[in-house]
């Protein structure tokens, strides 16, 4: 199943890490090109501290950031769970998950979904390089004719001056920031 929900950017379309159905639907549905990864979301700092390269110091430092952000990073946990699951889940694009672009949930809402399904894949709830929707009604017009796409928390109005996230990488173990978007 394909859902769309809010978060602290703009509305976000997502499916749980193990549905490759809905994965690929995702791709098909964005018109978005196989070589870019899905971003996947966590429930916590912590799943960063336990299955990331990340560092106890990279970690605090993005604790601490001001600003929404994604974090480029290895997950060899990830990686390597795509590839055993090669079996019963087919990723067509799996070899290009070495690097991770990691968003941590932002509200309760978010926290307690990741707690039930685990990760998800995410990624804007827009057509590949159109801009993004921060009203669920813009959501529905490109997206409601699909019946496996289910709307979350439609109550939510997001504020449309918010700016995309801050995509970053450390520069490996280091502090210092390579900025791949910033605003």
């Amino acid at each position: 199943m394909i859902y769309i929900l809010p978060t602290d950017t703009c509305f976000w379309i997502w499916c749980a890490i193990y549905d490759t159905k809905s994965y690929h639907k995702i791709y098909k549905l964005k018109k978005r090109d196989l070589k870019k990864p899905l971003a996947i979301m966590v429930e916590d700092f912590d799943f960063l501290e336990k299955y990331t390269s990340l560092n106890k110091e990279q970690i605090n430092f993005l604790k601490n950031y001001e600003k929404p952000f994604s974090v480029i990073t290895s997950c060899p946990n990830i990686e390597m769970m795509l590839n055993l699951w090669e079996d019963e889940f087919v990723y067509e694009n799996k070899e290009i998950y070495k690097n991770i672009s990691f968003r941590v949930a932002n509200n309760e809402i978010q926290k307690n979904l990741i707690k039930e399904i685990w990760p998800i894949f995410l990624t804007s709830a827009n057509i590949s390089w159109k801009p993004e929707i921060y009203d669920i009604n813009n959501a529905k017009e490109i997206f409601a004719q699909n019946k496996d796409i289910t709307f979350l928390w439609e109550n939510i109005v997001l504020d449309k001056d918010i700016k995309p996230s801050d995509i970053i990488e450390f520069i490996k173990e280091s502090l210092e920031v390579k900025y791949l978007r910033k605003f």
